[in-house]
Formats: C-alpha cells, structure tokens, sequence
C-alpha cells in the first residue's frame, strides 16, 4: 500500500510539472531516437543538439585501447557508489498467538480457545517482517590495467530491519489468552493459558517479531568479455557473505486477581523467546552489462551465488512467580518454551542466491553521475523465527511427552526487494 501511494504520488507531481519549450514529444522521432539508444544507430543519434557530451560511454575505443574516440580523453582508474536502499521483504508467517473471547463471560474452558464461536486472534495467523526497511550501499573498485579489462572491488549493505508487535492489557475484561494444543488432552486438543479473566485475573500480553542485521557484502572481480564505446559486457566473480537474523518474543505479565484463591496477589511474568540466525557464506559468478548514449547508461548485473547457509536456533523462556511479600523466584520456561525444547540448535544447508540489478544512470560529468534502480535477491533456505514454534504443549513435564518439541521446520526460502537510489563516482 505505500509503494502504491507514493508511485501515485510521483504520477501526480510529474502530470502539474510544466513541460520545457524544447522537450521532446512522444512521436515518430522519439521512438526512433529510443530504438538508436539501444541499437547504437549514429545516423539517428548523431541528429541531436551538437556540444553534446557523452560522459556515459566508455573511454576505450573499439579497438580495446584507452583513447580519445569518444572526446573525452579520460583514464579514471578507480570508481564507487553510495546508495539509499527502500527495500521490503517477504516477511515471516506467524500462527495463532494472541486470542481473546467475545462476551467476556464465555465460560472458562472456551474462553481464547481456537476453534470456538466467540474466539478472536488478536495477534498472530498473519504476515509480519514485511515492511519497508531503508538502508544503505557502499561499493568501491579499481581497474588493474590501463586498458580497464580487468578490476578488484569489494560491496557492502545493510538494512534497518522491520518490526510487528503487539501490545494490550487488561483488568480482565476484555478476555486474554495465549492458546495452544494441550498434549494431555486425550485427544491432544485447543487449549488457552488464560491471562487476563474477569474476577480471576488481570493481566498483558507483548508480542514482537523483529527482522534484523540483514547485511550482506561481497569481494569480487571483474574481466571485460565484450565492448565497444557503447555497450560493455563484464564477467564478475569472487567471495558473497550474507546474514538474516529473525526473533519472535512472548512476554506475559498475570496478576490474580481471584480473592477466593489462597495466591491472590501472586504475579507470574513469563517469557517466551525465539530467535533464529541465518550466515552464508559461498562464491558468487555472473555478469555486468552496460548501455550508454551521451549522458545516460543503463546498468545491469545477474549473479548467483552457491554456498553454505549455516541456521541457527535460539530457544529460552522463563517464569518468574512473586508472592505478595516474598522473593522473586525463576524456573525454565514459560508456556511454548518448555525444558523440553529450550537451547542452541544449528544446521548447514546448501543455498543458492540469486541477484538482479538494474540502474538507470545520468551522468553530471565525466566524474558524477546519479542513478535509480531496482534490486531483488532470493534465497533459497533460510530458518525463520516463526516457524520454530511448536504450539503443542506438555504442562505437566517431565511426565508425559517432551513437547514443545524441537525440530527444524519450515524448509522457507526467502526474498529481498526495493528502489535504489545512488550516487556514483570516478577518479
């Protein structure tokens, strides 16, 4: 929805602008000269104004050699770009987390229970981590021979990451509620931890999914396979590093409120926490290709990347109960978070990472230029927060089933988009 309202934006700002005496309409010529740019057809081209400079176009003539066939006379031999990244991600798919009953007098063994007519989810069995994120984009790079075949570089960026969250309280109405699947039900079936009840307790319920420390950076090299002044083809290669970290986070604070109940006043904060690490490390191969005609290039580069993307899982939880003048006490543990699955777990898969970018670039002079662009990356596996959540639960551990149990689940791949806007140099 914001990608929709600022394009809309941009269109509605561009149809007030005041068109200049000497712009070029969209006829005939237009599309000629349109056709020209890509196709290198000088007798269209050569038509426009004279003194044009061609910043864009290579430095090198046909014939692989630094000169001056272009007029521009310039061997700059080391290059970089700083960007603005508005990217968005795919986001992680959570379950039922949070569910409430509607009247609030819905008898106790219904109340947040799924499945039931007066339940509501309130947080949860939805698509979280998927809004814009800004970040940034350095790369810098040298040419190693006075010819420009052949370069080192190195790229590096980041982005701010994205988070959903939830937040409420209550004296006890409205109803709240954390359900599950009671493993000691014969059947297993719905259950709900009760956190806020009315006349039994009060009570609240924070959730948060957080993406963060998405970063990613890459040594490369690149060797000329094909050019001319115009167009240029580059094979690029070399080491690609990436991380995604993903955490999702119960935190329950109930207070009872009951005063037929001998723990009236007792408060018990729980925690449930589940964060996932995901680093790649492999080589990368693909190619760079770019267009140029007087000050405008388009750029654009595919590259896959094939390596191991070592997962990571992180699962703690725990409960702390304070009675009215005693201490405060832990255990392990909250409700999905039992001893039965808290810990460190890892794993190392195969994964491959594709890229795609396309710039379009204006050149201020042979030194400056400016650009806007599009950039998508896939992954192909990757563990997400979420997904490590197993909602069935054994409150009476350690008899009966280890459950929560832990497994890797969710074979997710995952991808990574937006607009780039850049400013590029050479000297």
């Amino acid at each position: 929805m914001k990608i929709k309202t600022w394009i809309l934006g941009i269109a509605a700002v561009m149809a007030f602008l005041p068109v200049p005496a000497d712009a070029q309409e969209f006829d005939g010529s237009f599309l000629d000269r349109t056709v020209a740019w890509f196709t290198g057809d000088s007798s269209i081209l050569d038509a426009g104004p004279s003194g044009l400079t061609n910043y864009a176009e290579d430095t090198s003539c046909s014939t692989g050699t630094c000169g001056c066939c272009n007029h521009c006379c310039r061997c700059l031999d080391t290059w970089g770009s700083a960007e603005f990244l508005l990217w968005w991600a795919k986001g992680t798919n959570m379950g039922p987390l949070v569910t409430t009953s509607v009247p609030s007098s819905t008898p106790i063994p219904q109340a947040g229970v799924l499945n039931q007519p007066n339940t509501q989810i309130l947080f949860g069995n939805q698509l979280g981590g998927n809004g814009m994120q800004a970040g940034g984009r350095i790369t810098a790079g040298m040419w190693l021979d006075p010819d420009h075949n052949v370069a080192a570089g190195g790229r590096f960026f980041g982005l701010g990451g994205d988070r959903t969250t939830f937040s409420r309280a209550s004296t006890g109405d409205p109803i709240l509620a954390l359900p599950f699947i009671n493993s000691t039900l014969n059947p297993p079936n719905e259950d709900s931890r009760l956190i806020a009840y009315p006349g039994l307790s009060a009570g609240s319920i924070t959730a948060r999914l957080r993406t963060s420390n998405i970063l990613g950076a890459e040594a490369f090299g690149e060797l000329m396979m094909l050019r001319d002044g115009d167009r240029r083809i580059d094979m690029v290669g070399g080491y690609q590093f990436f991380r995604l970290d993903d955490a999702l986070g119960i935190n329950t604070s109930t207070t009872i409120t009951d005063v037929t109940n001998p723990a009236v006043g007792t408060q018990f904060v729980g925690l449930d926490q589940f964060l996932t690490r995901n680093t790649f490390n492999g080589g990368m191969l693909g190619l760079r290709g770019r267009m140029a005609r007087g000050n405008w290039a388009l750029d654009a580069l595919g590259k896959l990347g094939l390596g191991n993307m070592h997962e990571q899982v992180l699962i703690s939880g725990s409960t702390v109960t304070t009675s009215p003048g005693g201490a405060p006490t832990t255990s392990p543990g909250s409700l999905l978070t039992q001893p039965s699955n808290i810990g460190s777990f890892s794993r190392d898969r195969f994964a491959a990472i594709p890229e795609v970018t396309l710039n379009l670039k204006y050149y201020v002079s042979q030194n400056v230029n400016f650009h806007i662009g599009y950039n998508i990356i896939w992954i192909s596996q990757i563990a997400l927060s979420a997904d490590q959540v197993d909602r069935t639960v054994n409150m009476a551990q350690p008899a009966g089933p280890a459950r929560p149990a832990f497994a890797f689940r969710g074979e997710s791949d995952y991808w990574i988009q937006g607009i780039n806007f850049g400013a590029n140099w050479d000297f």
